[in-house]
């Protein structure tokens, strides 16, 4: 069995940590490290709704996220008593 994670695995609610700045034309940005709310999964290419902690929503790119160390550990844990 492989603890390789899929994207479309992430559960929904999910907290994710930004691992490089963003910004929009709006001049939104968000820095690398920034933890984000997954709100959904769409399509090919895999791409996150997600929203910050002021409540913007934005479209990330898969690759431009990683899951939180917090979401990770309980995840880890939760397999770990099946």
């Amino acid at each position: 069995m492989t603890t390789h994670k899929r994207v479309h695995d992430i559960p929904i609610g999910a907290s994710l940590k930004l691992v490089r700045d963003k910004r929009t034309a709006w001049s939104w940005s968000l820095g690398a490290g920034e933890d984000v709310e997954l709100i959904e999964i769409q399509g090919q290419p895999v791409q996150f709704k997600v929203k910050d902690r002021l409540g913007r929503i934005w479209m990330l790119d898969s690759h431009d996220v990683e899951m939180s160390s917090e979401e990770e550990q309980s995840e880890s844990a939760e397999t770990a008593e099946s």
